[in-house]
């Protein structure tokens, strides 16, 4: 009998872990807006919170999960009335599936939460064992247990790979959070995209949506978890960290995006990063 072989082409692989834990969080916590070059999924497991992932805003509740892509700007509000519980996780990975993923919010169906309940049982069974305790656990985080533990580095992407294969046979995400406040956050930001060059000024930001100052401020102080100016400063780190590694020399990007001078761009790329932006 002639055994018939089909090829498996993998469509997923994570490379690297970052960070890895599950915590409750009160009823008013802001997680504040930050950025980085790796990816991020969180999961809510109980409860309610409101996610802003760049210019969308999400209501999320037990059971939806997002991915942040790298570089996009995202915080969280917890808003349920028994706070909520969370399980966040980043990550590298590469892959066919890696477009899928950005910016995807869903809702697991039956087989994805099964993956996901699955996943906390193991990380609660390794902690029991390193711990020797059973106490309630509300974080886990592997980094000083588990970074020199290949076996469980492994088992670890081998979950987040089929999370991400649950997903990807589904076109369905979940529908944005539509309000006016909303809208106006993502018009601000449409704005601060198209001006990225300029030296654009709370107020002038304010004039372009036709609201006060302090309004705009508000604004930003529940969406971005950051000031105007800061948020809109991070836009031209993260637009700058695109174009150098798209091969664009210093002084092109500094110029390209309204600094003053390549000094002032390389100590400000090297104050909000840590990396001098001619090794990026």
């Amino acid at each position: 009998m002639a055994w018939q072989s089909y090829e498996v082409k993998e469509q997923v692989k994570i490379e690297r872990l970052y960070s890895l834990f599950k915590r409750h969080y009160d009823k008013g916590h802001h997680f504040l807006g930050e950025m980085h070059d790796f990816w991020e999924a969180v999961y809510v497991i109980e409860g309610e919170v409101i996610i802003s992932a760049d210019e969308n805003v999400h209501n999320f509740k037990s059971g939806d999960i997002i991915f942040h892509k790298p570089l996009e700007l995202h915080k969280f509000n917890v808003v349920g009335d028994d706070g909520a519980t969370l399980l966040i996780f980043s990550f590298d990975m590469a892959g066919e599936l890696c477009k899928k993923m950005e910016r995807r919010a869903s809702h697991l169906d039956k087989y994805g939460r099964l993956i996901i309940k699955s996943f906390l049982e193991f990380l609660e069974s390794e902690q029991e064992k390193r711990t020797q305790t059973k106490a309630d656990i509300t974080y886990t985080d592997f980094h000083s247990i588990y970074s020199q533990d290949d076996i469980f580095l492994q088992t670890v992407s081998l979950y987040i790979c089929n999370i991400i294969l649950s997903l990807a046979s589904k076109a369905s995400t979940l529908t944005k959070t539509k309000t006016h406040e909303t809208e106006l956050f993502r018009r601000a930001l449409i704005v601060m995209n198209e001006r990225i060059a300029e030296q654009l000024s709370v107020r002038e930001l304010a004039d372009s949506l036709n609201i006060s100052e302090s309004s705009l401020k508000r604004l930003f102080d529940k969406y971005a978890g950051m000031s105007v100016h800061k948020y809109f400063l991070t836009l031209k780190i993260k637009t700058a960290t695109i174009m150098l590694k798209g091969g664009m020399g210093v002084s092109e990007v500094s110029d390209a995006l309204g600094f003053s001078s390549q000094g002032y761009f390389s100590a400000t790329y090297k104050r909000e990063t840590g990396n001098n932006p001619s090794q990026i």
